[in-house]
């Protein structure tokens, strides 16, 4: 058995590198290493410099020995380990140093002003944003639908992520875990109130109900993201359709409530409430995910860039669902979305939650029935839009409304709309809470 290392990454400030950044950046260079505490939770402790109290306060925050929380309070929750062995070669080692020096040495890698605006044409720096399409997507993980039009509830967009597939061992399914999932399609007609659900590997599709007394389940509670959740289930014969579907056993289950807000830690240490007004249904961290036309635009010009310097690999070029939005604007500067803390679309108020990290799962591709992977548009990104740890494109929202104002079942969205950022945005709503 050949050496084994073990070691964390720090960036110029002192700050530390996540061992989830590290592992998918490998991953990209198809490098393949252990991260976390290796199950073994002292050695990870002690070597790491974890008190009692830290630990405590760590699974208090609901991290847990899987999870992407790689940085708690400043310190890093585990490590990276690379192994080498017997059939190990020079080339492989030099690889690996190749790959830590590119993307954790060179300045070029993070996000800068004056990068995200490199190779724009002048021409198109004239602003004036508006909606361009609204997308729901019912079960999480699962095919969406665009719509012109679209009501809001204090969960997002009405029935958005509203259901989930879970394992029989209690795993929550994604694409991450089974990739599969994105040939499910989903529409909602909301006059007749019916989910309808298809599958090429299903003969038939699903109608599925949208009223509460059509459930032929029971209620149960759940845990995800370190929250709890009530749920209701459904009959064999609904949860054997998904099974076929996604080629295992698993169940379907729909939201009912969210039993507490999200707590976070400010910089002083204080409990702060991320939710305010509202609710999370299954979404990971916020409610909305907002992309732009013009940012998805010059990552299309980068990935072709970056093909031109190697003749043997094919073009390729996204489109905005790759990132699967809920919300994409049209209209202004590529990546202008970074800077904006609260906008206004009609008369309807959102404040932004910052970026969102992007994962594997932009990777995959549906094309004709098939399922393809590669390592783009990830790894362009990671080239320069890394950002203490994540790999940022597009921003997260939260929907506002006061009191005062109306019910969020009076509100819709539209397309066509125009987004007014920030200094825009309707005067005497709430101010949400900190995060």
């Amino acid at each position: 058995m050949g050496p084994i290392v073990s070691f964390n990454l720090k960036r110029p400030d002192g700050s530390w590198y996540g061992y989830r950044e590290v592992e998918k950046l490998a991953s990209l260079s198809a490098i393949q290493l252990r991260t976390g505490c290796f199950c073994n939770p002292g050695a990870c402790a002690k070597y790491l410099g974890l008190s009692h109290l830290d630990l405590l306060s760590n699974t208090e925050a609901g991290h847990v020995c899987w999870d992407d929380r790689d940085i708690i309070d400043g310190k890093p929750t585990g490590a990276v380990r690379v192994s080498f062995g017997y059939m190990s070669t020079y080339e492989e080692a030099k690889k690996f140093v190749s790959f830590v020096a590119s993307s954790f040495l060179s300045p070029g890698n993070h996000m800068g002003h004056g990068n995200q605006l490199k190779g724009f044409e002048t021409g198109s720096l004239a602003t004036g944003y508006h909606l361009k399409s609204i997308t729901v997507y019912p079960i999480k993980s699962c095919g969406g639908f665009s719509t012109e039009s679209w009501p809001l509830s204090n969960n997002g967009l009405k029935h958005d992520r509203e259901w989930i597939l879970k394992s029989l061992s209690g795993d929550i399914l994604t694409q991450k875990k089974i990739p599969e999932m994105c040939f499910i399609s989903t529409s909602i007609n909301l006059s007749q109130g019916v989910l309808f659900v298809d599958s090429p590997r299903c003969k038939e599709g699903l109608k599925i109900k949208l009223t509460l007394d059509a459930y032929c389940g029971t209620k149960e509670d759940i845990d995800l993201y370190g929250q709890r959740y009530e749920v209701h289930n459904y009959n064999n014969e609904i949860n054997d359709w998904f099974s076929k579907a996604i080629g295992r056993p698993c169940t379907l289950l729909r939201y009912l409530s969210h039993c507490c807000d999200f707590v976070l830690k400010d910089t002083r240490g204080a409990v702060t409430c991320r939710v305010h007004n509202s609710e999370l249904t299954f979404a990971n961290e916020a409610q909305f995910l907002l992309v732009s036309e013009e940012s998805v635009s010059d990552l299309n010009n980068r990935l072709s860039a970056n093909v031109q310097k190697s003749i043997c690999e094919a073009i390729i070029q996204v489109t905005a669902s790759r990132f699967r939005p809920n919300l994409v604007v049209s209209g202004g500067r590529p990546y202008d979305e970074d800077g904006w803390t609260q906008l206004r679309i009609g008369n309807n108020t959102f404040r932004s939650l910052g970026g969102c990290n992007r994962c594997q799962m932009i990777n995959i591709v549906q094309n004709a029935g098939e399922m393809q992977k590669s390592n783009e548009p990830l790894s362009t990104l990671a080239s320069y839009r890394r950002e203490k740890g994540k790999i940022l494109f597009g921003i997260l929202l939260r929907y506002e409304y006061s009191d005062e104002q109306q019910q969020p079942s009076d509100s819709w969205l539209r397309v066509g709309q125009v987004v007014h950022p920030d200094t825009d945005c309707l005067k005497g709503t709430k101010p949400g809470g900190e995060f």
